[in-house]
């Protein structure tokens, strides 16, 4: 990609000031990779939220204002490898809680849901609700992204925490969080389609969340 530079330094190091080693590897992990799979079943995967929503997320963890800005602006500036000269393929899972949790008040929410049916209007882009009824599933409560490299032996899984972000390289873990993610979307509900006009799919889901606001 070429948000990567060869040297390994990125445009993340204009963020030095305030982002750690975790973000760093994030970052560079997204601008190599071909493909990602993400899955997020409290809040709306970072890639795919609207500025708002992100800056309402931050602020419930950094008390300071400023940092919250440019943890923002980070997380913002992440987003490029979906529209860039090479973008990225984008699948998300996206847990029916996170549309349901009130983040930033009914006007930010709104605006990332109808952000979630915007970016699904990208060819690179495929989002996909997994509704409470399909139920309980193994993989459901954990929030993960898989990046796709150029062969499957260069996949990387990464596990978010708050304070110990994971990253995992190893063989049998890479094939057991492809499983999973390929089982969520199997449960989940046809993936978004802003042309659709079926009764019960991803978008008619998040349509009826929004109105409800």
């Amino acid at each position: 990609m070429a948000m990567a530079q060869e040297n390994g330094k990125g445009w993340w190091d204009e963020f030095n000031d305030t982002i750690g080693p975790a973000a760093r590897n994030l970052a560079e992990l997204e601008s190599r990779s071909t493909a990602l799979r993400t899955h997020g079943p409290l809040v709306i995967p970072g890639m795919l939220q609207t500025e708002d929503y992100a800056r309402a997320v931050l602020a419930a963890t950094e008390a300071n204002p400023q940092r919250a800005g440019r943890y923002t602006e980070f997380r913002l500036t992440r987003q490029r490898v979906l529209t860039g000269d090479s973008p990225v393929t984008c699948r998300a899972v996206v847990h029916e809680s996170a549309l349901h949790t009130l983040v930033g008040g009914p006007t930010v929410m709104r605006g990332q849901l109808l952000r979630l049916m915007e970016v699904s209007r990208l060819p690179n882009v495929t989002v996909q609700v997994y509704p409470f009824e399909a139920g309980v599933y193994a993989a459901h409560t954990r929030s993960f992204v898989i990046f796709g490299g150029g062969a499957p032996e260069l996949d990387t899984v990464y596990l978010e925490h708050p304070t110990n972000s994971l990253i995992l390289r190893d063989g049998e873990q890479l094939d057991e969080y492809a499983k999973m993610f390929e089982r969520l979307s199997e449960l989940a509900l046809a993936p978004v389609d802003p042309e659709s006009h079926a009764s019960r799919d991803s978008l008619s889901l998040i349509q009826h969340v929004m109105y409800a606001l």
